[in-house]
């Protein structure tokens, strides 16, 4: 027996999720229940813009009022580079609150309107604001830079676009989830109609441009139900920036695409596995 397929059904399957994953709308409204001020109560949380365009703004939230965090977490949300918000990826300042560390969550201008350049300099500028604004709003130099599915591969690209302009990243690390640094299977899937990607513009954001992390200490983590091309796009990123055995890559069990966050902020034997080595050095 044999099954006739096309390879465009094969890759909307695997990155369509609004179409192909069920619990899609739900696990969303459990990112915004988590997401809501209430969740805060004891945290001192603002909003910073770091251009003139309406999402170009961020959220910082301090685990203490008028003190230096233990560190700071920077997170940027996915959406396939063209949809999501900010306001509904706030939980994931959760669990670095709990433990002292301030957490800022990043906004960006969106494809198609915008280009993956833009989003990436968006990234970049964020950058250089949170290192402007560090001394009046008490940052650590202590950092982890986090990203999940696009937000990853803005991460990725900014840091390594933030080096090459000459801001100093000393104490940075990378926690990249589920992200999508291969370009080329997306490009033609209903994800990728939408975004109107160039044969030029795939091949400069995908990763074998050569894009690298400069040795800096890198996580990578994917959910063990996602599709099958998310989880090779974990395993790909690995291999392309990691040294041979350095590889930290985590599956995380019982976790599709969307709750892979939910489980980390949720799971503090997760949260802790996942973080540990990117903290190590911290005073």
């Amino acid at each position: 027996m044999f099954t006739k397929m096309s390879a465009r059904s094969y890759f909307d399957r695997q990155y369509v999720l609004r179409k192909t994953l069920t619990s899609f709308a739900d696990d969303v409204a459990e990112w915004e229940r988590f997401s809501q001020d209430a969740c805060f109560a004891g945290h001192e949380f603002f909003v910073e813009k770091y251009g003139e365009h309406p999402r170009q703004t961020m959220e910082v939230f301090k685990a203490a009022a008028n003190e230096t965090g233990r560190g700071l977490a920077i997170f940027i949300h996915g959406g396939f580079w063209r949809a999501m918000e900010r306001e509904q990826s706030r939980f994931m300042a959760s669990p670095f609150l709990k433990r002292g560390i301030d957490c800022i969550i990043l906004e960006y201008r969106l494809m198609p309107e915008f280009r993956l350049r833009d989003l990436v300099a968006d990234t970049v500028a964020a950058l250089r604001h949170i290192a402007e604004i560090s001394d009046r709003a008490r940052l650590s130099t202590n950092r982890i830079i986090a990203g999940h599915s696009a937000g990853a591969h803005l991460a990725l690209y900014a840091t390594a676009q933030a080096r090459e302009q000459g801001l100093a990243l000393p104490n940075d690390a990378l926690l990249l989830l589920s992200g999508v640094y291969d370009i080329y299977p997306v490009a033609r899937t209903d994800v990728g109609d939408e975004l109107k990607m160039s044969p030029a513009e795939i091949a400069q954001w995908s990763i074998y441009s050569g894009v690298s992390t400069n040795s800096q200490p890198t996580v990578f983590v994917v959910g063990k139900d996602e599709t099958d091309d998310f989880i090779r796009q974990t395993f790909l990123a690995a291999q392309l920036l990691s040294g041979d055995g350095e590889e930290n890559i985590f599956l995380v069990d019982n976790a599709n695409h969307l709750t892979l966050l939910t489980r980390l902020c949720q799971n503090d034997d997760v949260f802790e596995a996942v973080t540990t080595d990117l903290m190590a050095g911290w005073e």
